[in-house]
């Protein structure tokens, strides 16, 4: 009996140290978790855990604000009971990131049956090229590092009254942080913004993110902060999966200005004069824009459309055309709800009210313009900076060049990209 209870008992702790071994089998250590800026490049995330059975399996979840989605990555890993892993987020035209990006970030690690996740980190992706200064109005900030304080404050002005008076006309609420970033240079410029622009062509500004303008100093830096602000506010008024033409889109960013450009004037009178003129069907192509020798015209062809229908409608009713667009009308049902005709009928008014007569019925090519459509989303994917909750959204660039501005010294017949957006 005593030698029964004595092997009773003998089994008893085998299975209580068993079970206490795999207990410890299944506990996880983080060691270090951290991430670093590295400009331009992308963002490094690093981690060293310990597990004394090892790990199955280590993800990095991460989102960058305001507009990306969750998403996961596998990093590489190195070791065995004891790693260290990274990732490294590479900045490129698929998953763009730009000074001021907030990057939200944790791990996810699985031994066997156990999970843990760490505490979420914050990290500011930044342009660790210059020393940063900021001044602000109200939900308005701008960062600069060079120049006074004066022309950043003239700057700041031009983006606010912008702010204010496209979220007046537009009717929504910009309630949110803007950020206007100010570069001394397109050229120190274009590493922040990933600038896939072809020879003989710069970038004077651009919206990437639906909070922050890129703005250079090297031509009218407060026109092209009017610009680029309006094209915040234009986003906010239409938040969601539609979007606006391209012709409404730059064409009120125009509006926005205290003027159009000297050439976009010129351009819109010669094409005037000539017969020349766009037609609003291909107006509403991003392919329009994009061509060289349409660009100033494009722009003031854009502007004028817009102003006729502020000046000959009123401002409430081309903030009800906004408001169509969001709930998901194409640029045809949009202007039949709103004003009464469609594009063909929008250009016959716009050709009379500057003193031509209707224009001819559009061309094959005109017609196959495409409507607007909704911003697409891939599939969750198990692959580094795909979505983990619903994938994450691509980011399509509208192809629209900008201002050809005669500028002095190196931007001397240059096209110039003002207004340059992504959605």
């Amino acid at each position: 009996m005593r030698q029964g209870v004595i092997l009773l008992l003998a089994a008893l702790l085998a299975t209580l140290a068993w079970t206490g071994s795999a207990g410890a089998q299944e506990e996880i250590e983080v060691r270090a978790s951290r991430a670093r800026s590295d400009f331009p490049s992308g963002i490094v995330f690093i981690l060293d855990a310990a597990s004394s059975a090892g790990f199955d399996d280590v993800r990095l979840v991460y989102r960058v604000a305001p507009d990306g989605v969750r998403a996961t990555a596998i990093p590489d890993c190195a070791g065995g009971t004891v790693v260290s892993c990274t990732f490294e987020l590479i900045s490129n035209e698929r998953s763009r990131l730009i000074p001021g990006a907030e990057v939200t970030y944790f791990w996810r690690l699985t031994v066997g049956d156990t999970t843990e996740e760490t505490e979420p980190q914050l990290l500011i992706y930044e342009d660790e090229r210059f020393d940063w200064r900021t001044v602000s109005e109200g939900n308005l900030t701008l960062w600069w590092y060079r120049g006074s304080e004066d022309e950043a404050r003239r700057v700041l002005a031009a983006g606010r009254e912008s702010l204010d008076a496209i979220s007046a006309l537009l009717q929504t609420a910009v309630d949110f942080p803007v950020k206007i970033r100010y570069y001394g240079s397109a050229e120190e410029m274009r590493p922040a913004i990933i600038s896939t622009e072809r020879q003989g062509v710069v970038t004077l500004g651009e919206v990437v993110y639906s909070d922050t303008a890129m703005v250079s100093a090297d031509f009218a830096p407060t026109e092209t902060a009017r610009h680029e602000i309006a094209h915040i506010v234009i986003r906010q008024a239409v938040r969601g999966p539609f979007g606006v033409p391209d012709w409404l889109h730059e064409g009120t960013a125009v509006f926005a200005q205290s003027q159009p450009s000297p050439n976009q004037r010129e351009a819109l009178a010669r094409a005037v004069q000539s017969g020349q003129l766009l037609s609003v069907r291909s107006l509403s192509s991003a392919s329009s824009g994009a061509q060289p020798e349409r660009v100033a015209l494009f722009y003031g062809q854009s502007y004028s459309l817009v102003a006729f229908l502020v000046e000959s409608y009123g401002e409430e009713q081309f903030a009800r055309l906004f408001q169509t667009f969001k709930e998901g009308a194409t640029t045809a049902e949009a202007l039949e709800q709103v004003y009464g005709f469609n594009q063909d009928g929008l250009e016959n008014a716009w050709r009379e009210s500057i003193g031509l007569p209707p224009r001819q019925a559009p061309t094959p090519d005109e017609e196959r313009a495409a409507p607007t459509q909704p911003i697409a989303t891939p599939e969750t994917a198990s692959a580094p900076g795909s979505g983990d909750d619903g994938g994450a959204q691509i980011i399509v660039i509208i192809a629209i060049a900008g201002l050809a501005v005669l500028l002095a010294g190196g931007l001397l017949g240059a096209a110039v990209i003002v207004g340059r957006r992504w959605r």
